[in-house]
């Protein structure tokens, strides 16, 4: 095999040189079908991909060292690791009868010797059904996790992404900021254009408001038409932009049900986290200003912070 592999191999069990493999195992241990065996049975102790490939990793990397390694799967956006440019590699597209399970990359500066390389495809028997199972658990949770329309995160996921940004800005002293966001007259569109119609324009905003949020922001459908964003990192002000970024492009977005265009706005409510709150005074806030917005006139953004019980003197259409 040349180590410098150009083309992703795929695995074939059947072909997997076991008596190279055990010869080489039998230099570093006295049973080296335990090997296999101990790694399969902590493979099998999780169900998390990222457990899952670096158990496999550390066992690999004693039998077989080598510099980096990366993993990926693309059809699920993992990537694990980073392979680094070296003057050897050996590269495995990993994959089961109507299954892809990704890719294995691993680099070194000395050359994979054969024996090695044996080393390597047997051990990687021992990963593909733990690999599989984790892969599946993982697209099982996104999807328990995604709004099928829109393919953002719902009122779960959000639930689970919320409590964790607060504990983490609470343990680095980091700022943290909301937007609860609702497509005005929405139920106004349906009546008029059918549920169909609805169900663009609730797409076409997401499409919207992710082309004006960065990439650390975090955009969930929380409900019908009312969505939220989580901003880390920042605080009112910041927050005040990002939500009218959305909302202006929301404005100016064109959008078309069988050539006929429906125009379309959003009212924004903003707040910003305080240590010393629940989340659920939080959360108020922000949607007690996007109520204050729609009462207000609608197409606009309110904010409130915890001292105070109205909304800011900041709005978008008297700034």
């Amino acid at each position: 095999m040349n180590n410098n592999i150009t083309k992703a191999e795929t695995i074939d069990f059947t072909k997997a040189r076991l008596v190279s493999t055990y010869h080489d195992l039998n230099k570093k241990f006295i049973e080296p079908l335990d090997v296999y065996t101990r790694l399969g049975r902590k493979l099998q102790m999780t169900l998390d991909v990222n457990q899952v490939i670096h158990i496999f990793m550390e066992q690999l990397f004693e039998l077989v060292p080598f510099d980096h390694f990366e993993y990926y799967a693309e059809s699920q956006g993992i990537q694990l690791g980073s392979a680094r440019r070296n003057t050897h590699s050996c590269d495995y597209h990993l994959s089961l009868p109507h299954e892809d399970l990704g890719n294995l990359k691993l680099t070194r500066a000395k050359k994979f010797k054969e024996e090695e390389l044996a080393i390597i495809e047997n051990l990687l028997t021992a990963l593909m059904y733990p690999l599989r199972n984790a892969l599946l658990y993982k697209l099982a949770i996104d999807s328990a996790m995604t709004d099928p329309l829109t393919q953002i995160g719902n009122k779960r996921s959000f639930e689970s992404h919320f409590s964790r940004e607060a504990e983490i800005a609470k343990r680095h002293s980091h700022q943290l900021s909301l937007i609860v966001m609702d497509i005005d007259k929405f139920k106004h569109i349906n009546d008029s254009f059918g549920h169909a119609a609805g169900d663009q324009i609730l797409q076409q905003v997401v499409k919207t408001a992710e082309s004006v949020c960065r990439k650390s922001d975090l955009i969930f459908r929380y409900g019908g038409e009312e969505f939220v964003v989580i901003l880390r990192e920042t605080g009112l002000s910041g927050a005040f932009i990002i939500a009218e970024r959305i909302r202006k492009s929301v404005e100016k977005t064109r959008c078309f049900v069988s050539s006929r265009e429906i125009p379309v706005t959003m009212s924004l409510g903003v707040s910003t986290f305080h240590p010393d709150e629940t989340l659920d005074s939080f959360f108020e806030r922000a949607d007690s200003a996007l109520y204050d917005a729609k009462n207000s006139g609608r197409n606009r953004t309110r904010t409130r912070t915890i001292y105070s019980d109205t909304s800011e003197t900041i709005d978008s259409k008297s700034a």
